[in-house]
């Protein structure tokens, strides 16, 4: 696969955040807020600074069966909810749906099938097409985990006595979950989408939808007659366009935006949104692409400079937005100036 920017972008925020959280011990799953939208669905926010890192949750159950949308990036973490959900849950969690094929979607999926091995994983069917590669990414991921550890102990020579023995109680604790973690295996996906597909979880239905748009095999849910769509990272309100499909997002959103039976969308990063709120992402999606046709002979850096200020006015209002915002902008204008 040819490295370009947006793959490196893509790679190394999940990269630093999965380094990180090996190293620490599993607190910051407290910080995920349950949101209960109706008797049917929760929704699992990822807490605010790290909304454009990790990724949301989605918990649906029926009166026979139970699905979950997503698994975080934090392998730490998806093995809480994993024992959790033991003790919540009123049926058996009968499938696992992946998104789309990005880290922080798909690779928590091996934790979840440990836990629940009947569980049927539910994939778009170009994701299925490439699930070796998506094993090896798994497994290469555990591979820089390890690297890490053993670049920390290295490091201890050079800090305090005191500062050692905090960081070899960590680095134990990190040396205990890898050797877990390397007993767990994302296995190959049971139910394939290339249109659409309808589960009954009993007494609620979901319909599953493939899409090219963020990537090229996304998935959505709708629920609630329409009410209710699971848009995962194609309708996030700062979306992530460094392996979009950027017409056919387009026409995507706008179709979401003119449902008007559509009440409630839930997105695969930041908090729960209206129709009216998609308008941004995609101003900013189309914005890139107009930005590149006018001017195809600039660079990268020079496309950054003049792209146009108010379309990221609203993505600047907050230290951490501005920063995601700058480096998304980066990769969607590359992966516009590349499809050209």
């Amino acid at each position: 696969m040819k490295l370009n920017l947006s793959y490196i972008i893509a790679s190394c925020k999940y990269l630093l955040l999965a380094c990180s959280l090996l190293l620490v011990a599993p607190t910051t799953y407290g910080a995920v807020n349950w949101v209960t939208i109706n008797a049917n669905i929760q929704f699992l926010e990822q807490e605010k600074k790290l909304r454009f890192y990790d990724s949301n949750q989605v918990l649906i159950e029926g009166d026979k069966c139970a699905l979950l949308v997503d698994a975080s990036g934090n392998f730490a973490a998806v093995e809480q909810l994993a024992n959790d959900l033991k003790k919540h849950l009123k049926t058996p969690l009968c499938y696992l749906v992946a998104s789309h094929y990005h880290d922080d979607h798909l690779l928590g999926m091996a934790v979840m099938q440990h836990f629940y091995p009947d569980a049927k994983l539910i994939v778009h069917q170009q994701v299925n097409s490439d699930f070796n590669r998506y094993q090896k990414a798994f497994n290469d991921q555990l591979d820089s985990y390890e690297k890490s550890i053993e670049l920390s102990y290295q490091r201890l020579a050079g800090i305090s006595k005191v500062e050692q023995a905090q960081w070899r109680e960590k680095l134990e604790l990190a040396k205990k979950r890898l050797f877990r973690w390397q007993e767990y295996q994302l296995k190959s996906p049971e139910i394939i989408i290339d249109e659409n597909k309808t589960l009954d979880l009993g007494g609620f239905k979901v319909t599953l939808n493939a899409h090219q748009a963020h990537t090229s095999g996304d998935l959505t849910l709708t629920t609630n007659s329409g009410r209710v769509l699971i848009g995962g990272d194609i309708v996030d309100w700062l979306p992530y366009p460094g392996h979009g499909e950027f017409k056919s997002w387009q026409t995507l959103l706008k179709q979401y935006i003119d449902d008007e039976n559509l009440a409630l969308i839930i997105p695969g990063h930041g908090g729960i949104l209206d129709r009216a709120q998609l308008k941004q992402p995609l101003a900013f999606l189309t914005a890139i692409t107009e930005h590149v046709n006018k001017n195809n002979d600039q660079t990268i850096e020079q496309l950054v400079l003049s792209f146009p200020e108010k379309v990221m006015k609203p993505y600047t209002e907050e230290s951490l937005n501005a920063k995601s915002s700058n480096l998304f902008l980066q990769s969607g204008l590359a992966r516009a100036k590349n499809a050209k």
